[in-house]
């Protein structure tokens, strides 16, 4: 053997034991209502699960789901303080002032973890790839110092969803609870499995794709570094958010922008100059593809009891890649 043998041997070697040292690390993460004290799961060896579940698992939701429930999963991590340079990277991404309080989807940055390591966990039934978001919502219900002690509960919901196209939607949630059990935060995020059959393609008059002639908007012109800098807060490095290249592997014409990003821009963008009311609340439908890099606009409508209904529009299509609404106060969390 050669010395170019000896040293692909010896690095194919190594390989294998960081994997195999990353898959012995992740065990104890991956069991059912595993409570770990003070920490997140950690990523890296959730990255490697999620890598093997691309080849073991279906990529769409088996159809006996359909007439079964899902695993009834969860992992909670208690003793969890804000991560303060994670937190001032996402305000500052997002455009959110510095404030005592975490902003309302900020939870869900630091919980990405927690849904990936249910995924990763053997009784999943499908391919980490093999869900697609395609709704969330989040509420706070009360104000979140940024130095408080939390709990952050994951647990995913048994009920499987039939949709008119022969897709399957499942539902995962994270909730956050003061140190007294008290609630605090909750959000839930609706996944969708596709099914095996072809789609006909969307129409240009299709609901939703006209941009609305709003009062209120925002414009914010977005580079394909956009991806990877959400990626670096929240941990989700799908390819398909990390680099042009990587995401026309996947039949993409560049990269895109993480969904929740839009939304929290949106959210800052909504409670700019606004006196902020408890409970808040956001949801969000993820219609296509926000394609990088683009300029967006942001428009919204308020309503009378402080909710407000927006839009966020693809310059270059014309086109709706979120809609939602957003209220705060009682009364508008209510109507949504």
């Amino acid at each position: 053997m050669g010395y170019i043998g000896t040293v692909t041997l010896y690095g194919s070697l190594l390989a294998l034991g960081y994997v195999f040292a990353l898959f012995k690390r992740g065990n104890a993460l991956l069991k059912n209502g595993v409570v770990l004290q003070g920490i997140l799961p950690a990523l890296k060896p959730l990255y490697a699960r999620a890598a093997l579940s691309m080849i073991l698992r279906p990529k769409t939701l088996p159809a006996s789901f359909l007439s079964r429930p899902l695993p009834s999963l969860s992992i909670t991590s208690k003793g969890i303080v804000a991560d303060v340079k994670t937190l001032t990277a996402y305000r500052k991404l997002c455009g959110l002032p510095d404030c005592s309080m975490l902003p309302l989807v900020y939870p869900t940055v630091e919980s990405f973890c927690m849904n990936l390591a249910c995924m990763c966990m053997p009784s999943f039934p499908v391919s980490v790839i093999g869900g697609v978001l395609c709704r969330y919502t989040a509420t706070m219900y009360k104000p979140i110092q940024q130095s408080e002690l939390l709990t952050y509960r994951q647990r995913l919901h048994p009920m499987v969803r039939q949709t008119s196209k022969g897709d399957t939607e499942f539902d995962m949630s994270v909730t956050v609870l003061a140190a007294s059990g008290e609630t605090l935060w909750e959000d839930t995020s609706t996944f969708l499995s596709f099914g095996n059959q072809k789609r006909a393609p969307r129409k240009h008059g299709d609901e939703g794709d006209a941009q609305p002639n709003w009062d209120h908007y925002a414009t914010w012109q977005l580079t394909t570094q956009a991806g990877p800098q959400f990626a670096a807060l929240n941990g989700d490095i799908n390819f398909i958010h990390l680099h042009p290249m990587l995401a026309r592997l996947f039949g993409f014409k560049s990269n895109i922008a993480h969904g929740t990003y839009l939304v929290s821009k949106a959210v800052a963008a909504m409670q700019h100059g606004a006196e902020l009311l408890y409970p808040q609340t956001v949801s969000a439908l993820f219609k296509r593809p926000a394609i990088l890099p683009d300029t967006f606009k942001c428009s919204w409508q308020q309503a009378s009891l402080g909710g407000s209904r927006f839009t966020i529009c693809s310059s270059s299509t014309g086109k709706a890649a979120i809609t939602g609404e957003y209220g705060h106060g009682k009364a508008a969390v209510a109507k949504i």
